[in-house]
């Protein structure tokens, strides 16, 4: 599938798996380290934080059954 979309001349092939490489990889990620910059000061609310980015990357990932590895 990847080869099909970088084998398109146009661009937006490249833009798209960039846009998709972010939210799955980047966001969650910039969401956790977040969550423990705030840690010390607001617990309850880097808790929360903290959750939703591994809930977040779990399901982005495809860990839920996406993949069959």
């Amino acid at each position: 599938m990847i080869s099909l979309l970088l084998d398109r001349s146009d661009g937006y092939a490249l833009i798209l798996m960039i846009i998709v490489f972010i939210f799955i990889f980047i966001l969650p990620f910039a969401m956790f380290i977040i969550g423990l910059v705030q840690y010390k000061e607001h617990k309850k609310r880097s808790k929360i934080i903290l959750s939703i980015a591994i809930i977040y990357a779990i399901i982005s990932i495809g860990i839920c059954g996406g993949y069959n590895i």
